[in-house]
């Protein structure tokens, strides 16, 4: 309690500076409290329980941010059912390089990007954190890119992928 009260209006002037909010400044303010009291055995035994406050403050901060990003409503989207002809082409590539990647980059490339699977939910699954997620699927689209780069011989401009060669066709075929 005793770092709580020298941390409170120092943490509570941050905040509200923050947030421009008196509102959501005192909802911060009482999760963190209420952290801190669930969390009691641990809180105490630190030897600077104001910089635990301070840290907790800012990421919990950081995920009222996050949640409040605007989501825009997906039926006022209009799906783009037609693929440019060389995207259509792309994906006649792309199962024969799925194999040339290792099991772990294929695996999550194709639960996450290719069935539409949630990173959070691939984490959930395979004992991961979220992070360490992320940090898989990246280096698997990389790999990914690298070999469509390649083997493909893809060539991307500005806009995106505009060409490539098929793998197994001729180059007086295509």
């Amino acid at each position: 309690m005793k770092a709580w009260g020298e941390a409170e209006p120092q943490l509570y002037r941050w905040l509200l500076k923050q947030t421009q909010s008196q509102h959501e400044t005192e909802d911060i303010m009482q999760d963190v409290f209420l952290k801190g009291m669930r969390n009691r055995e641990r809180f105490c035994d630190l030897q600077d329980g104001k910089s635990w406050l301070f840290k907790v403050t800012k990421n919990h901060f950081i995920d009222n941010v996050r949640r409040k990003v605007d989501v825009i409503d997906t039926e006022e989207l209009e799906a783009n059912t037609k693929l440019p002809p060389v995207m259509t082409q792309l994906q006649t590539c792309l199962p024969r390089i799925l194999p040339l990647l290792t099991d772990e980059e294929r695996h999550i490339i194709e639960h996450c990007d290719l069935n539409g699977m949630a990173q959070h939910e691939y984490a959930k699954r395979h004992q991961l954190s979220l992070a360490a997620t992320k940090a898989r699927l990246r280096r698997a689209r990389l790999v990914l890119k690298s070999k469509l780069i390649s083997e493909c011989k893809v060539i991307q401009d500005h806009t995106g992928v505009c060409c490539f060669k098929r793998l197994g066709v001729s180059p007086d075929d295509g």
